[in-house]
């Protein structure tokens, strides 16, 4: 059996084996929370009655709910004149005085080969917590979901939503 002939059998039980642990391992890991420029807290946030479409601004009208950006941040803590002043609200005017954006950490990341869109969520009337789990709990950004085509069909299965693959495959 020459190497191209045993290479050119294997491929296919590969490739199988690749897609099976995308499939079954996930496209993030929960309790995973990547240093960040700022210690965000989203509990004080909500804790605040801070909704997540106040940061979160394109979550309703695009696919991606959007990184807040650091003028959102200025808002509202310019205004917050009680405030005590740390170490991250020194770091968040430091950005807009320099007129760049916080490099935040993107907590999850989809595989290329999938699609997804916040604004079809939202119509469908999805609150945050089902796909971002008890996010608001925490002092620090943690993900708190752990994303597999299975978690995803059994999710579409239970609202009706269609399972097609081009759904979420483009």
């Amino acid at each position: 059996m020459t190497r191209e002939y045993s290479t050119r059998r294997l491929l296919p039980s590969l490739i199988l084996l690749l897609l099976s642990c995308m499939v079954f391992t996930g496209c993030s890991k929960a309790g995973a929370s990547p240093d960040q420029p700022i210690a965000f807290s989203h509990r004080i946030h909500v804790e605040n009655q801070i909704d997540c479409s106040y940061c979160h601004d394109y979550y309703e009208d695009y696919d991606v709910a959007g990184m807040p950006p650091v003028a959102t941040c200025v808002d509202c803590h310019s205004l917050m004149f009680e405030e005590e002043p740390t170490a991250d609200l020194e770091k968040i005017f430091e950005f807009a005085d320099a007129g760049t954006e916080i490099p935040w950490v993107r907590l999850y990341e989809l595989p290329k080969y999938t699609h997804f869109s916040h604004k079809w969520h939202v119509r469908a009337e999805l609150e945050c917590q089902t796909c971002h789990g008890e996010i608001g709990t925490s002092d620090r950004a943690v993900q708190h979901m752990v994303y597999n085509m299975d978690w995803c069909l059994t999710c579409h299965e239970e609202q009706a939503a269609s399972v097609d693959c081009v759904t979420c495959h483009k």
